[in-house]
Protein backbone atom coordinates (compact mmCIF):
# COMPACT_ATOMS: atom_id res chain seq x y z
CA UNK A 1 0.00 0.00 0.00
CA UNK A 2 1.56 3.12 -0.99
CA UNK A 3 1.78 6.02 1.81
CA UNK A 4 1.34 9.90 0.76
CA UNK A 5 -0.14 12.48 2.39
CA UNK A 6 -4.13 12.87 1.90
CA UNK A 7 -5.33 16.87 1.25
CA UNK A 8 -1.86 17.57 2.99
CA UNK A 9 -2.83 16.92 6.32
CA UNK A 10 -3.42 13.28 6.56
CA UNK A 11 -0.97 10.60 5.87
CA UNK A 12 -2.06 6.80 5.56
CA UNK A 13 0.26 3.71 6.65
CA UNK A 14 -0.70 -0.04 6.30
CA UNK A 15 0.00 -2.27 9.15
CA UNK A 16 0.37 -6.19 8.40
CA UNK A 17 -2.22 -6.59 11.00
CA UNK A 18 -3.73 -2.95 10.72
CA UNK A 19 -3.53 0.10 9.60
CA UNK A 20 -2.78 3.62 10.71
CA UNK A 21 -3.28 7.45 9.78
CA UNK A 22 -1.47 10.46 11.34
CA UNK A 23 -3.36 13.82 11.04
CA UNK A 24 -1.81 17.23 12.78
CA UNK A 25 -2.81 20.27 12.13
CA UNK A 26 -1.29 22.44 10.09
CA UNK A 27 0.84 21.56 6.83
CA UNK A 28 2.98 18.71 6.46
CA UNK A 29 5.66 17.67 4.66
CA UNK A 30 6.92 13.49 3.78
CA UNK A 31 10.52 12.55 4.51
CA UNK A 32 13.02 12.03 2.54
CA UNK A 33 13.56 8.32 1.13
CA UNK A 34 11.71 5.60 -0.52
CA UNK A 35 9.34 2.38 0.11
CA UNK A 36 10.70 0.42 2.93
CA UNK A 37 8.95 -2.71 4.45
CA UNK A 38 5.67 -2.69 2.80
CA UNK A 39 5.82 1.43 3.30
CA UNK A 40 5.93 2.47 -0.38
CA UNK A 41 6.09 6.36 -1.24
CA UNK A 42 7.70 9.15 -0.05
CA UNK A 43 6.93 8.78 3.63
CA UNK A 44 9.51 5.81 4.73
CA UNK A 45 13.13 5.87 4.41
CA UNK A 46 14.83 1.99 2.42
CA UNK A 47 17.23 0.89 4.61
CA UNK A 48 16.93 -2.06 2.50
CA UNK A 49 19.19 -0.34 -0.29
CA UNK A 50 22.69 0.14 0.07
CA UNK A 51 23.87 2.11 2.91
CA UNK A 52 26.68 5.32 2.34
CA UNK A 53 27.73 4.64 6.42
CA UNK A 54 29.89 7.15 7.74
CA UNK A 55 31.41 4.47 10.49
CA UNK A 56 32.55 2.00 7.98
CA UNK A 57 36.26 2.83 9.17
CA UNK A 58 35.48 3.12 12.54
CA UNK A 59 36.81 0.41 15.27
CA UNK A 60 34.30 -2.58 16.06
CA UNK A 61 34.83 -3.96 19.48
CA UNK A 62 33.03 -6.71 21.84
CA UNK A 63 33.79 -4.39 24.52
CA UNK A 64 36.23 -3.34 27.16
CA UNK A 65 38.12 -6.12 28.96
CA UNK A 66 38.91 -3.74 32.09
CA UNK A 67 34.74 -3.10 32.84
CA UNK A 68 32.75 -4.31 29.35
CA UNK A 69 29.98 -6.93 29.14
CA UNK A 70 32.04 -9.38 31.81
CA UNK A 71 29.55 -8.69 34.09
CA UNK A 72 27.22 -10.38 32.20
CA UNK A 73 28.78 -13.56 31.47
CA UNK A 74 28.38 -14.45 35.65
CA UNK A 75 25.65 -16.67 34.50
CA UNK A 76 23.66 -17.04 31.69
CA UNK A 77 20.65 -17.79 33.57
CA UNK A 78 20.55 -14.42 34.31
CA UNK A 79 19.05 -13.22 37.82
CA UNK A 80 15.53 -12.43 38.01
CA UNK A 81 14.99 -8.68 37.85
CA UNK A 82 12.78 -7.00 40.26
CA UNK A 83 9.58 -5.60 39.52
CA UNK A 84 8.85 -2.05 38.27
CA UNK A 85 7.10 0.28 40.74
CA UNK A 86 3.68 1.03 40.09
CA UNK A 87 4.11 4.09 37.98
CA UNK A 88 1.61 5.43 34.94
CA UNK A 89 2.78 5.72 31.59
CA UNK A 90 3.97 4.29 28.60
CA UNK A 91 6.28 1.51 28.43
CA UNK A 92 10.00 2.13 29.16
CA UNK A 93 11.96 0.95 25.48
CA UNK A 94 15.05 -1.47 26.47
CA UNK A 95 17.50 -2.02 22.96
CA UNK A 96 19.50 -4.47 23.21
CA UNK A 97 22.18 -5.05 20.31
CA UNK A 98 23.12 -8.64 20.29
CA UNK A 99 24.67 -10.95 17.94
CA UNK A 100 24.15 -14.59 17.53
CA UNK A 101 28.06 -14.68 16.65
CA UNK A 102 29.13 -13.23 19.47
CA UNK A 103 30.21 -15.61 22.87
CA UNK A 104 29.53 -12.55 25.78
CA UNK A 105 25.91 -12.00 24.54
CA UNK A 106 23.59 -15.13 25.79
CA UNK A 107 23.15 -13.70 29.21
CA UNK A 108 22.24 -10.01 27.98
CA UNK A 109 19.80 -12.10 25.82
CA UNK A 110 18.60 -13.70 29.12
CA UNK A 111 18.31 -10.36 30.46
CA UNK A 112 16.17 -8.85 27.84
CA UNK A 113 14.01 -12.19 27.65
CA UNK A 114 13.33 -11.63 31.80
CA UNK A 115 11.42 -8.49 30.38
CA UNK A 116 9.55 -9.50 27.43
CA UNK A 117 6.40 -10.46 29.54
CA UNK A 118 6.23 -6.95 31.49
CA UNK A 119 3.59 -4.53 29.98
CA UNK A 120 5.70 -1.44 31.62
CA UNK A 121 8.75 -2.25 29.55
CA UNK A 122 9.41 -3.05 25.51
CA UNK A 123 12.59 -4.48 25.35
CA UNK A 124 13.20 -4.97 21.53
CA UNK A 125 16.32 -7.37 20.03
CA UNK A 126 18.56 -5.40 17.20
CA UNK A 127 20.61 -8.11 15.80
CA UNK A 128 24.15 -6.61 14.44
CA UNK A 129 25.93 -7.86 11.18
CA UNK A 130 29.67 -7.05 12.23
CA UNK A 131 29.94 -10.76 14.27
CA UNK A 132 29.37 -12.61 10.80
CA UNK A 133 32.88 -13.03 9.47
CA UNK A 134 33.56 -15.13 12.93
CA UNK A 135 31.82 -18.31 10.96
CA UNK A 136 28.49 -18.08 11.41
CA UNK A 137 26.01 -15.88 9.84
CA UNK A 138 23.31 -14.49 12.47
CA UNK A 139 19.80 -14.58 10.16
CA UNK A 140 18.31 -11.95 12.29
CA UNK A 141 21.26 -9.49 11.50
CA UNK A 142 20.27 -6.30 9.07
CA UNK A 143 22.79 -3.72 7.86
CA UNK A 144 20.61 -1.22 9.66
CA UNK A 145 20.49 -2.51 12.46
CA UNK A 146 24.11 -2.04 13.43
CA UNK A 147 23.70 1.68 11.51
CA UNK A 148 21.29 2.50 14.05
CA UNK A 149 23.87 1.61 16.64
CA UNK A 150 26.34 3.28 15.20
CA UNK A 151 24.27 5.99 15.01
CA UNK A 152 23.44 5.91 18.73
CA UNK A 153 27.42 6.22 19.08
CA UNK A 154 27.64 9.30 17.11
CA UNK A 155 25.10 10.99 18.32
CA UNK A 156 27.31 11.14 21.84
CA UNK A 157 30.26 11.68 20.24
CA UNK A 158 31.73 8.17 20.26
CA UNK A 159 33.61 6.11 17.27
CA UNK A 160 33.28 2.84 18.69
CA UNK A 161 30.48 0.18 19.17
CA UNK A 162 30.07 -2.99 20.96
CA UNK A 163 28.01 -6.42 21.94
CA UNK A 164 26.41 -6.88 23.93
CA UNK A 165 24.72 -3.64 23.96
CA UNK A 166 21.77 -2.05 26.43
CA UNK A 167 19.88 1.12 25.30
CA UNK A 168 17.51 2.35 27.98
CA UNK A 169 14.77 5.16 26.60
CA UNK A 170 17.13 5.74 23.72
CA UNK A 171 19.41 7.48 25.50
CA UNK A 172 21.19 5.50 28.90
CA UNK A 173 23.90 2.87 28.31
CA UNK A 174 26.31 1.77 30.38
CA UNK A 175 29.40 -1.06 29.03
CA UNK A 176 28.77 -3.38 32.48
CA UNK A 177 25.19 -3.73 32.55
CA UNK A 178 23.98 -5.84 35.44
CA UNK A 179 20.45 -6.48 35.98
CA UNK A 180 20.41 -4.25 39.31
CA UNK A 181 21.72 -1.30 36.69
CA UNK A 182 19.25 -1.82 34.19
CA UNK A 183 16.18 -1.94 36.06
CA UNK A 184 17.69 0.93 37.91
CA UNK A 185 17.71 3.12 34.56
CA UNK A 186 14.25 1.75 33.63
CA UNK A 187 12.39 2.99 37.04
CA UNK A 188 14.14 6.27 36.58
CA UNK A 189 12.73 6.97 32.80
CA UNK A 190 9.16 5.33 34.37
CA UNK A 191 9.55 8.62 37.13
CA UNK A 192 11.07 10.75 35.09
CA UNK A 193 8.83 13.56 33.89
CA UNK A 194 6.12 12.53 30.89
CA UNK A 195 7.15 15.00 27.42
CA UNK A 196 4.39 13.80 25.94
CA UNK A 197 0.85 13.08 26.60
CA UNK A 198 -0.47 9.91 24.91
CA UNK A 199 -4.31 9.19 25.18
CA UNK A 200 -6.47 6.29 23.32
CA UNK A 201 -9.64 5.12 22.48
CA UNK A 202 -12.21 2.71 20.41
CA UNK A 203 -13.73 3.85 17.47
CA UNK A 204 -15.48 0.72 16.11
CA UNK A 205 -12.38 -1.78 15.14
CA UNK A 206 -10.21 1.12 15.15
CA UNK A 207 -8.04 2.29 18.23
CA UNK A 208 -7.32 5.96 18.28
CA UNK A 209 -4.18 7.35 19.94
CA UNK A 210 -3.73 11.07 20.28
CA UNK A 211 -0.18 12.59 21.11
CA UNK A 212 0.18 15.92 22.92
CA UNK A 213 3.50 17.57 23.29
CA UNK A 214 3.90 18.84 26.98
CA UNK A 215 6.75 21.11 26.24
CA UNK A 216 9.39 21.83 23.85
CA UNK A 217 10.25 18.79 22.26
CA UNK A 218 13.72 20.04 21.02
CA UNK A 219 13.48 19.53 17.27
CA UNK A 220 12.01 16.67 14.61
CA UNK A 221 10.95 13.94 15.82
CA UNK A 222 10.29 10.61 13.96
CA UNK A 223 7.75 8.24 14.06
CA UNK A 224 8.67 5.11 13.33
CA UNK A 225 6.81 1.36 13.50
CA UNK A 226 8.95 -1.92 14.38
CA UNK A 227 8.26 -5.00 13.67
CA UNK A 228 9.43 -7.92 15.74
CA UNK A 229 9.14 -12.02 16.14
CA UNK A 230 8.25 -12.76 20.10
CA UNK A 231 10.47 -15.66 20.21
CA UNK A 232 12.81 -17.57 17.82
CA UNK A 233 15.42 -20.83 19.01
CA UNK A 234 18.22 -21.24 16.66
CA UNK A 235 21.24 -23.99 17.20
CA UNK A 236 23.85 -22.06 16.60
CA UNK A 237 26.35 -24.92 14.87
CA UNK A 238 29.66 -22.41 13.99
CA UNK A 239 31.33 -19.51 15.36
CA UNK A 240 31.94 -18.27 19.12
CA UNK A 241 28.32 -20.01 20.48
CA UNK A 242 28.93 -23.44 18.03
CA UNK A 243 26.78 -25.99 20.19
CA UNK A 244 24.60 -23.27 22.10
CA UNK A 245 20.71 -23.46 21.17
CA UNK A 246 19.34 -19.93 21.80
CA UNK A 247 16.01 -18.06 22.40
CA UNK A 248 15.77 -14.88 21.48
CA UNK A 249 12.51 -12.80 22.10
CA UNK A 250 11.50 -9.79 20.53
CA UNK A 251 13.52 -10.22 17.78
CA UNK A 252 13.18 -7.00 15.23
CA UNK A 253 12.47 -8.01 12.00
CA UNK A 254 12.07 -4.41 10.46
CA UNK A 255 11.90 -0.73 11.53
CA UNK A 256 10.17 1.79 9.78
CA UNK A 257 10.52 5.71 9.50
CA UNK A 258 6.85 6.37 8.43
CA UNK A 259 6.90 10.05 9.28
CA UNK A 260 8.21 13.42 10.78
CA UNK A 261 6.48 15.76 13.76
CA UNK A 262 7.31 18.86 14.66
CA UNK A 263 5.87 18.37 18.35
CA UNK A 264 4.29 21.55 18.13
CA UNK A 265 0.69 20.52 17.37
CA UNK A 266 -1.01 17.08 18.46
CA UNK A 267 -0.49 14.52 16.27
CA UNK A 268 -3.11 11.38 15.93
CA UNK A 269 -2.41 7.71 14.67
CA UNK A 270 -5.65 5.79 13.70
CA UNK A 271 -4.89 1.71 13.94
CA UNK A 272 -7.03 -0.23 12.10
CA UNK A 273 -7.03 -4.44 11.91
CA UNK A 274 -7.69 -6.08 8.98
CA UNK A 275 -5.26 -3.78 6.03
CA UNK A 276 -2.48 -6.31 4.71
CA UNK A 277 0.62 -4.34 4.20
CA UNK A 278 1.96 -6.39 1.35
CA UNK A 279 5.15 -7.55 2.98
CA UNK A 280 5.63 -11.09 3.75
CA UNK A 281 6.58 -11.17 7.33
CA UNK A 282 5.72 -14.12 9.53
CA UNK A 283 2.05 -14.63 11.13
CA UNK A 284 3.12 -13.59 14.67
CA UNK A 285 4.45 -10.91 13.82
CA UNK A 286 4.17 -7.80 16.75
CA UNK A 287 4.12 -4.69 16.11
CA UNK A 288 5.17 -1.32 18.06
CA UNK A 289 5.09 2.32 17.34
CA UNK A 290 8.20 4.45 18.96
CA UNK A 291 8.25 8.58 18.89
CA UNK A 292 12.05 9.54 18.90
CA UNK A 293 13.78 12.77 18.43
CA UNK A 294 16.35 12.52 15.92
CA UNK A 295 18.98 14.83 15.63
CA UNK A 296 21.67 15.29 13.42
CA UNK A 297 22.17 17.54 9.14
CA UNK A 298 19.36 15.28 8.27
CA UNK A 299 17.79 14.27 11.59
CA UNK A 300 19.10 10.41 11.09
CA UNK A 301 20.74 10.12 14.37
CA UNK A 302 18.33 8.46 16.90
CA UNK A 303 17.97 10.23 20.52
CA UNK A 304 15.70 10.18 23.57
CA UNK A 305 12.28 7.61 22.84
CA UNK A 306 9.63 10.02 24.42
CA UNK A 307 6.97 7.93 24.14
CA UNK A 308 6.10 4.15 22.76
CA UNK A 309 3.22 1.75 22.39
CA UNK A 310 3.09 -1.81 21.78
CA UNK A 311 -0.02 -2.37 19.24
CA UNK A 312 -0.25 -5.94 19.32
Amino acid sequence: MTVGFVAATMLSLALPAGSAVAQQSGPAESPEGGGFGGFGGSAAADSRGPLTDPYADAPVIEAPEASGFNSFADSENAAPLLGLADLPGAPVVVELFTSQGCNSCPPADAMLAELADDPDVLPLSFHVDYWDYLGWKDNFARPEFTRRQKDYARSVGERAVYTPQMIVGGQDTAPSMRPADLMGMIDAHRASPAMVNMTERDEGDRKVIELTPLSDLGGVIAVLLVRFAPSRRVEVTAGENSGRVMTYRNVVLDIARLAEWDGRAPLRLTIGADVASGQDFPADTRHAILIQRMSGAKAQMPGPILTALQLD
